[in-house]
């Protein structure tokens, strides 16, 4: 058997698993709330950041919300809670 080896690129369509990894999303997820104007979200401007993984968005906000960071203000609104000093 020969090998060949080639050095064409792959062009991905779908992205990787790093890219939809949930700690990359909440990475992204905590930016944009970050640079949210006082701190307040709406999470269908989330939703942007994983189209098809809305679960994950929610997962995050559980999470978040459960060690304090963030508060739900109604079901579509989130404030970040915590202050950098």
């Amino acid at each position: 058997k020969m090998e060949i080896e080639t050095t064409e690129t792959t062009v991905r369509s779908t992205p990787s698993r790093h890219e939809k990894s949930l700690g990359l999303l909440t990475m992204k997820f905590v930016s944009l709330l970050q640079e949210a104007k006082d701190g307040v979200l709406d999470l269908k401007a989330a939703d942007s950041l994983a189209v098809k993984q809305k679960r994950r968005i929610y997962d995050i906000t559980n999470v978040l919300e459960g060690v304090g960071l963030i508060e739900k203000k109604n079901k579509n609104i989130i404030q970040w809670r915590f202050v950098v000093l």
